[in-house]
């Protein structure tokens, strides 16, 4: 479990973007959905990228 860290921290920002996104440009429908499923995945993946680039 301790090797999914880095991706579970990725999508915990890209929720928190995806919220912050979403509340500032008043998104609504099928873009939030989108917004709501690319962003926490985006940034999973970007976290565990980053984190394996740096071993």
């Amino acid at each position: 479990m301790a090797g999914y860290g880095p991706y579970i921290v990725g999508v915990i920002a890209g929720l928190v973007a995806a919220l912050a996104l979403s509340a500032a440009l008043a998104i609504e429908g099928t873009p939030q959905l989108l917004l709501f499923g690319l962003l926490p995945a985006f940034g999973g993946a970007v976290a565990e990228r980053v984190h394996a680039a740096r071993r």
